[in-house]
């Protein structure tokens, strides 16, 4: 190897190394945030990659393409003050600020590290090809991110499950040493989440109480609540139960066996994996048909639960007299919500902070656990004034210059028209900020038409966000609203409150329906 060699295999490394850190800090940094947010799942992935092409291209790879070229053509101080300009640009380049940011847990950090070298070796394939090939190696290894973080996780996937074993295994020892442990399964296409809180808070005036927290709704998660927070004082374990694809409940339901089960509601979230709503109904049934003879609570205003058979244990709830509890006399103002709890041998008041019919459905199912289970009348009531609303899901939050009502966490279409009946029932001006609705397959588009028509009943603004929705969205409201120039859209989430800032009123109450993560819009 003669000297011009020798510089140029240093040079390489040396452009070779920053092109690395380039491409790990900004495209795959990104690609693995985007797998993260699909649930780890490459299929997921790639559907996220057929909708949005553009955003998986590093522009940056094809601008280095033509400066590496200098590899071949340039001198060492053109291509040292290329690597340090480009690298330069990259660091101060604004960062986008992001709803749902990458979370690094272990397993991100065992999948950086395998990206790391399945690049290594492509950017460092450039030495053995032809120099003037180099700067295209170079280039591939950007552009390719998406390939090389979807092989990473296939290459992972052995030890990931080992791992994941391992844990679940270490969850089943741990329950089998509590036999007395009262294990409550809740499932549902949406509500499951707010009626785990309301059922712990209610179930907690008895009985030492644990929750999965926040939505750790998987089998992992629901592992990592035994492992970390279930101890042998509790006496109930109320467990969220979720679902992507047939199966995932059945699979919790053998690590927890549970006693009861709820089943809040069936729909069309998801609709886009499941394919079709049998496969739905069948999964969310996975806990009921598990609980065998054990007692099954079972929402009756959701027309697909009502639709199926009662079995032994059922137990009905909802807002019609066929149910075994129900709600009548129901009133909501902006203060919350009071009914009449209907019971097979009672009825009494209750009133809550909560907002919203659906609100008053899933109190009334949980209040039907409570009473199952052996706690007062007297103490329902105490605990039902004392429940909160459960972050993001019809959140009033006071701001100087208006009242937000947060519904963000996710939308449904029974729940979005909940939340903008509530919306209608404020005095002042009223603003609805949503990106609409996703995952329903090929309901979608039907149920976002119908959701703009609503916003446009409902509000007097609607600001839509996400250029992909609006025009179905928009189509809706001007079925009720024509050509309405409160009838907005916004590129994203800081425009779309930019453009309710904007609107001259000292009333403003504005609803957040939906914030959809980064891989949505």
């Amino acid at each position: 190897m003669n000297r011009a060699d020798v510089i140029y295999v240093i040079i390489y490394a040396i452009v070779a190394c920053i092109h690395l850190w380039v491409i790990m800090t900004g495209s795959l940094k990104r690609e693995t945030h985007m797998l993260q947010l699909n649930s780890y799942f490459n299929k997921r992935y790639i559907n996220y990659l057929k909708k949005n092409k553009l955003k998986s291209i590093d522009f940056k790879a094809i601008a280095a393409f033509a400066g590496y070229v200098f590899l071949y053509f340039g001198t060492v101080p053109v291509i040292a003050a290329y690597a340090l300009i480009y690298i330069l640009i990259d660091m101060m380049k604004p960062q986008q600020a992001q709803k749902k940011p990458l979370v690094v847990t272990d397993r991100v950090k065992r999948l950086f590290v395998t990206e790391g070298i399945v690049t290594l070796v492509i950017v460092a394939s450039g030495l053995f090809v032809p120099r003037i090939i180099a700067p295209v190696m170079l280039a591939l290894a950007a552009l390719l991110a998406p390939v090389v973080t979807m092989l990473s996780n296939l290459i992972n996937a052995p030890v990931e499950a080992a791992i994941r074993q391992r844990f679940v295994a270490n969850a089943k020892n741990k329950l089998s040493a509590m036999p007395d442990l009262k294990i409550i399964g809740i499932t549902g296409s949406y509500g499951k989440t707010s009626v785990k809180n309301f059922v712990s808070a209610l179930l907690a005036e008895k009985y030492n109480t644990l929750m999965t927290p926040h939505s750790y709704n998987t089998t992992l998660g629901v592992v990592r609540t035994i492992n970390e927070q279930l101890t042998p004082l509790h006496e109930v374990f109320v467990v969220e139960m979720g679902a992507r694809q047939t199966g995932d409940i059945k699979e919790i339901c053998d690590l927890v066996n549970p006693e009861s089960g709820i089943l809040t509601s069936i729909g069309p979230q998801h609709l886009e994996t499941f394919k079709t709503m049998d496969n739905i109904v069948a999964t969310k049934y996975e806990l009921i048909d598990s609980v065998g003879s054990g007692k099954k609570f079972l929402n009756y205003d959701s027309e697909y639960v009502r639709s199926r058979e009662k079995t032994e244990g059922v137990i009905t709830y909802g807002t019609t007299p066929d149910c075994d509890y129900y709600a009548e006399n129901i009133k909501s103002t902006p203060q919350g919500s009071t009914f009449t709890l209907v019971t097979k041998s009672s009825r009494f008041e209750l009133a809550t902070k909560l907002l919203g019919l659906h609100n008053v459905v899933n109190l009334v199912g949980s209040c039907a656990v409570a009473l199952e289970y052996g706690v007062s009348v007297e103490d329902i009531k105490i605990a039902m004034r004392r429940i909160e609303s459960v972050e993001h899901r019809l959140q009033i939050k006071k701001q100087p210059d208006c009242t937000i009502i947060d519904d963000a966490y996710n939308s449904n279409p029974a729940g979005a028209k909940s939340a903008l009946e509530t919306l209608q029932g404020f005095e002042g001006t009223r603003i609805v900020i949503t990106p609409g609705m996703v995952e329903l397959g090929e309901k979608e588009e039907e149920e976002n038409e119908k959701l703009g028509a609503i916003c446009a009943r409902c509000a007097d603004y609607a600001i839509f966000v996400g250029e992909r929705q609006y025009p179905i969205l928009k189509k809706g409201a001007d079925s009720v609203r024509p050509d309405d120039e409160c009838i907005m859209c916004a590129k994203d989430i800081y425009e779309a409150f930019s453009l309710m800032r904007a609107i001259q009123a000292d009333d403003k109450i504005v609803l957040l329906e939906n914030d959809l993560p980064d891989n949505y819009l």
